[in-house]
């Protein structure tokens, strides 16, 4: 039912009356423009080459822009160029002839008859033979600017045509000898000048500025009492969800509708009095529907992906014939079906940008839109947001595919995927919600303004009211606490929490969040949550912001674990120690997991490099746990195997570094041990000159028939190559083995005979890791005896 309601609405206002094109050409007489030119005087119409070629030497080589950049390129635009400060505009009828022109240009272009149109002077350009500007749009350089003017002065020519595109249709304006030829046409608008192929080609573009004399009456646009039946089916009928497989439970009501415009607008341009053609008239008849229903409205910004399956054109991309057989494969058993791409590279993406647009597009494999700026509802300005729109949201009566994309990026066919299209757009949208659920609309889109329009109601002694808005926030707010800066935000959601008494729905509020936004700043609303709602409400909260067990952590943990003493300090002094406490338990639990897993690391320089970072973490740990706590940990660590030792000694440097000494009982312990796990290591044999021996692999799995083998050439004294014959699979599993155990073993295969032939050979780092082992050990072991922790007295 929900589809429904969007496809009617859709066609509904694909119906409504729409007020004009995206452009429009004027012709007036020459004699309306006097054009008087610093160092030239008043130019003669129709333009002469000798005159022109003096107005050449009077301007400059134009530019453009790219973003915020103004740049020069020939190969983007070629033509000369005269500031408007330096030329005068004037006539006994040019007034009256620019105001009748506006007017016409109004109504063409579809604008309300109460907009006024401002034609502001921006450039004159001369463009010579072979002189060009390639297809583009027009920045909104003023706030209402709603587009461009172009004054084509007459002049005897060829080519220099303005071709200008809008949702897939083109037209092309050629200006004349004789008269002044006027071109209207939204900023939104794709255009370019053609090539000039004889004489020279000038004109003058002007920005065009929409003042408004009242507002626009919706009522003008004609009924909405369909739209608003469709709005009230819309928010009442269940989501339809996009792939629905078997039976599942019905969704609840979309939250919000939206509709998207057919032009681009910028932040300062996009206000419903400066809406363009078609836009204009279904957003008025949107707005009065949206009274009928009860809903609100607002203007957004919507920048959306589309991801086609995609065919090339077969005359200029045909990969057939194009791949030729990889030589030296190692599959045994390959039968010529492993191919090299176009460019020779196994693999190798193929992935180009351009336009694309006599591509065939065939389905529509996946499509992104997100809101990122959108007005107010009360019309006091705009907000940045970050919103994604699902599909049970949308409806457009102008598909995507049938505008121009920003941009386009191909991928050609890769084995197994391939050949899809990925295009962006930016479309304006009207956004419609019931009026009773405007603070959960707002509040999916903007997190800061939810939370501070629930303190102001606590502020302002109204605990139920914020009560109910903060339980409407439940069905989306777990996937507001991530971002780069989410702190402020998780300071006014603990506040808030604190203040709404509900222990419910203060979880809800702090879910989102990772425990890597507490600060000290946070330790008095922390106390103040725990004495308030218990400790089995602190163990639930902070379990959630360390996350599932086995979760990734990763540089903001690492971050985070060097405020931790401090937060701790805080917390106690706050009268916060179950959540300290908890804290602790839920940093060793996560260093603990981090502690085994790269223990089974046997590449020993990427061990080492893992458990040396742990270990500032480590030793933040012990300074920020109580001592009994810092106890219980050292008595698991002297556990761990050796290697251990990579970690406890770059906390216990750490922790030297330092003027803590609350846990140096646990710190004299860990070096304690440290020195004699050191000290047994120095006191071993040193390896013989012909022992090639090393520690077995061990078995992969039970019933292995190649890790004994494999063992037996390891642990022999003498053996320092063995050839052995393997099909390609066991050959693999070897190679893993000896890779994922860091081996002092290389591998090769000799590619004669069936199966082919594995060679391993035993290196000389078999003496020289043992000997840098020991140097270290011996390093280390100075450094406990002379700066390491010392007994406490």
């Amino acid at each position: 039912m929900g589809q429904e309601a969007r496809k009617r609405l859709a066609e509904l206002l694909d119906h409504a009356q729409q007020r004009g094109d995206f452009s429009t050409r004027i012709d007036v007489p020459a004699g309306a423009l006097r054009i008087d030119v610093d160092g030239l005087g008043e130019l003669q119409l129709p333009l002469r080459a000798p005159v022109t070629r003096k107005l050449i030497a009077q301007a400059r080589q134009a530019r453009f822009g790219r973003g915020e950049q103004t740049l020069t390129d020939t190969g983007v635009r070629d033509t000369w160029e005269i500031t408007p400060d330096r030329f005068t505009l004037g006539g006994p009828d040019w007034e009256r002839t620019l105001n009748d022109v506006l007017g016409r240009v109004r109504t063409a272009l579809g604008l309300p008859p109460t907009t006024i149109l401002r034609a502001e002077p921006h450039a004159l350009l001369v463009y010579g033979k072979g002189q060009f500007f390639l297809p583009h749009q027009d920045s909104e350089k003023h706030d209402s600017m709603v587009g461009t003017l172009v004054v084509s002065l007459p002049s005897q020519h060829s080519g220099g045509e303005l071709v200008i595109e809008h949702a897939g249709r083109r037209t092309s304006y050629r200006a004349s000898g004789k008269r002044l030829t006027f071109a209207g046409f939204y900023a939104d608008c794709r255009h370019e000048v053609k090539p000039v192929t004889r004489g020279y080609r000038i004109s003058l573009t002007m920005n065009l500025l929409a003042e408004r004399t009242r507002p626009a009456d919706a009522g003008d646009a004609g009924p909405a009492a369909d739209l608003a039946h469709c709005l009230a089916e819309h928010f009442t009928q269940p989501a339809e969800q996009r792939y629905a497989y078997g039976r599942s439970l019905p969704e609840p009501p979309p939250n919000r509708l939206v509709y998207l415009l057919d032009h681009e607008y910028t932040q300062h341009g996009l206000k419903w009095d400066l809406l363009k053609g078609a836009d204009a008239t279904r957003a008025a008849l949107l707005r009065q529907a949206a009274e009928q229903a009860d809903c609100e409205p607002v203007l957004a910004l919507a920048e959306v992906k589309e991801t086609w399956d995609a065919v090339p054109p077969y005359d200029r991309y045909d990969y057939y014939g194009e791949t030729e057989h990889i030589d030296d494969c190692e599959d045994d058993e390959c039968e010529g079906d492993c191919l090299l791409d176009p460019d020779g590279e196994p693999g190798a993406e193929l992935r180009r940008t351009g336009d694309f647009s006599d591509y065939e597009l065939t389905d529509l494999i996946d499509d992104e839109i997100t809101l990122g700026w959108w007005t107010r509802p009360d019309g006091t300005g705009g907000e940045q947001i970050s919103l994604p729109v699902s599909y049970a949201e949308v409806c457009a009566t102008t598909e995507n595919k049938d505008l121009t994309p920003y941009q386009s990026e191909y991928e050609g066919y890769m084995g197994n995927y391939g050949n899809t299209l990925d295009r962006w757009y930016r479309r304006a949208a009207v956004v419609l919600w019931p009026r009773q659920r405007s603070f959960a609309a707002r509040a999916d889109a903007c997190s800061e303004w939810a939370l501070q329009e629930l303190q102001d109601h606590l502020t302002d002694g109204k605990p139920e009211l914020a009560r109910s808005l903060a339980r409407s926030l439940a069905p989306f707010w777990n996937h507001h606490g991530s971002g780069p800066d989410v702190a402020p935000l998780f300071t006014t959601a603990l506040s808030v929490a604190v203040a709404l008494n509900e222990a419910d729905t203060a979880t809800m509020l702090l879910v989102p969040f990772g425990v890597e936004t507490l600060t000290e700043h946070h330790a008095p609303d922390l106390s103040k949550a725990a004495a308030q709602y218990g400790r089995a409400w602190v163990r639930e909260a902070v379990s959630t912001w360390f996350g599932p067990v086995g979760a990734y952590s990763g540089a903001d943990r690492e971050t985070w674990l060097e405020s931790l003493p401090g937060l701790c300090d805080a917390l106690r002094t706050a009268d916060g120690d179950a959540v300290s406490t908890l804290l602790v338990d839920g940093s060793w639990k996560t260093i603990e997991q981090q502690l085994t897993s790269w223990l089974t690391v046997g590449r020993g320089a990427e061990r080492r490099t893992g458990l040396e970072r742990l270990g500032t973490g480590l030793a933040r740990l012990l300074q920020a746990a109580a001592p009994q706590t810092a106890d219980t940990i050292t008595t698991v660590l002297r556990g761990l195997p050796d290697t251990v030792l990579e970690c406890v000694l770059p906390a216990l440097r750490t922790m030297a570094a330092g003027d803590d000494t609350s846990t140096a009982h646990a710190f004299r312990t860990l070096a304690d041990h440290c020195e004699a796990q050191l000290t047994a290591l120095l006191t071993r044999p040193v390896r013989a000159a012909d022992d090639w021996s090393l520690s077995p692999a061990g078995a992969c799995r039970p019933g292995c028939d190649l890790c004994p083998s494999l063992d037996a050439f390891l642990t022999s004294r003498t053996r320092r190559t063995t050839d052995w014959p393997l099909a390609q699979p066991k050959r693999q599993h070897i190679h893993s083995r000896i890779d994922q155990t860091g081996l002092p073993v290389s591998h090769t295969t000799r590619r004669q005979g069936r199966p082919f032939t594995l060679v391993l050979t035993k290196t000389d780092a078999v003496f020289t890791r043992e000997r840098k082992a020991r140097a270290q050990a011996e390093t280390d072991l100075a450094w406990l005896r002379t700066q390491g922790p010392q007994p406490h007295s």
